[in-house]
């Protein structure tokens, strides 16, 4: 048996009742941040550009897309909402890391609509996709020299996993689709903070359902994508790649069981998460305002190139600025959605902040959320000087949130698109998504219906 050939069995044979319940429930609760995330992420104009493109290109009136009127067909569809549901770098991210929220769930719903499939398919497809996702991303993990984002190399193959699943494709197909979306990937870091960025999960998405439902039709591709000479694996990944991660007790050791998963407590790159909590800390403790500091050092590792960005050239470029988030902990009281925006960036507060701010690099820092740490030290104008260490931001799976914590979080997203009452249906839609038999519901009430 080959490594393609396990990977399709696992994709094609795996239902709800083979997940267990600790799976379920965390892929229950990623799904509800996804859904806050693309609801919140709709309001920003980048996705202006995104619908309007969207809308010149027609295709069947099928799917929701988000924030508009407009509906589409399902590939269409999960590039807008997968776009929509990444723009704001909000969303819940594996262990490793990875962007597996907005890669799946936007293609899974979108092909769960046309279907009306029930709502444990949706569970059980996500799951699915998010294990291979995760179990590629940590078998790859000593390659990460190689210069690709993320979801734009593990999302395609991901989402088309999930797809299948969700389509009920056999063993076959599954293949074909694993192979049509692994000629699909590709992604770039050069693209943090533009607008592109949105792009990359919003594309692998798009990919994935496309992949899908071509295998459903019965087209063609290598059916040993994986292992195969210049195949997905030694392309992407070379002999860095760990076959026994990809493989090793593959639906008996399930990833969000063994790992977790990190809900973003801060709407930045996940580096800024730590960054950003140290210096909330650091007033939290000390009760400091920006005014009284003279000098602030963040401690950070130095293997996060492009991550130093001293004055960064708009508020969406802040969310890989290092110096910008600590910028915004020292100012603001709450660092949130509005911290991003260009009103924000350049506000005389903010700028006064940036030229306090200085980077040590520690290239003993482990870039693995696992066990990264950053660092804040503090000179203030009266002399003392003070320190605060964040190891595990809260919402961290090192040091997670509960339900009402993790709903603060939801809400102030949904109401952004939502009044109240269509936002607390759609919280109990979520929460109760493995009762739902017709996931049209759903997709109905991420437009307020």
């Amino acid at each position: 048996m080959n490594a393609t050939e396990t990977v399709a069995r696992f994709i094609a044979n795996t239902c709800y009742e083979n997940i267990p319940r600790p799976v379920l429930d965390a892929t229950r609760t990623i799904i509800l941040d996804g859904v806050a995330n693309v609801l919140a992420g709709s309001t920003q104009p980048v996705l202006e550009h995104i619908r309007r493109y969207v809308d010149r290109l027609g295709g069947r009136p099928e799917c929701t897309v988000v924030g508009s009127p407009l509906r589409t067909n399902p590939p269409l569809a999960a590039f807008a909402n997968g776009a929509a549901m990444h723009v704001l770098d909000y969303e819940p991210q594996g262990i490793p890391s990875t962007h597996g929220t907005s890669t799946l769930l936007p293609g899974i719903l979108a092909l769960a609509e046309v279907n009306g499939a029930s709502g444990r398919a949706v569970v059980t497809a996500f799951a699915v996709g998010w294990e291979i996702q995760q179990r590629i991303a940590m078998a790859a993990r000593k390659a990460e020299s190689r210069p690709f984002h993320p979801p734009g190399i593990y999302g395609p193959p991901a989402c088309a996993s999930g797809c299948a699943n969700l389509l009920g494709l056999d063993e076959h197909r599954v293949r074909m689709a694993l192979g049509i979306g692994a000629s699909r990937t590709g992604a770039l870091f050069a693209n943090n903070g533009t607008m592109t960025k949105s792009t990359h999960p919003g594309n692998a998405g798009r990919m994935g359902v496309e992949a899908a439902m071509l295998a459903a039709d019965g087209f063609t591709a290598n059916d040993s994508i994986f292992e195969t000479v210049r195949g997905y694996v030694e392309t992407l990944f070379g002999n860095e790649f760990v076959w026994d991660d990809l493989l090793g007790g593959l639906g008996e050791r399930w990833n969000l069981q063994q790992h977790g998963f990190n809900i973003k407590r801060y709407p930045a790159q996940i580096a800024m998460q730590w960054a950003t909590e140290s210096v909330v800390l650091l007033r939290e403790k000390n009760g400091i305002r920006a005014e009284d500091v003279e000098w602030l050092e963040l401690e950070v590792s130095s293997r996060r190139p492009g991550l130093s960005r001293p004055a960064p050239a708009t508020g969406l470029e802040g969310k890989f600025s290092f110096e910008y988030v600590a910028a915004l902990a020292l100012t603001q009281d709450h660092v949130g959605i509005d911290s991003f925006s260009d009103a924000a960036r350049f506000s005389a507060p903010v700028e006064a902040a940036l030229k306090k701010i200085r980077l040590k690099p520690n290239p003993d820092i482990s870039t693995a959320t696992t066990d990264t740490w950053v660092q804040a030290r503090a000179g203030l104008k009266d002399g003392r000087v003070l320190i605060e260490r964040c190891d595990a931001y809260r919402g961290a799976a090192r040091n997670p949130i509960g339900r009402d914590a993790h709903l603060v979080k939801v809400r102030d997203c949904m109401r952004r698109a939502l009044p109240e009452p269509a936002m607390e249906r759609l919280i109990a839609l979520v929460e109760g998504l493995e009762e739902l038999k017709d996931a049209r519901v759903l997709a109905r009430a991420l437009v307020g219906e």
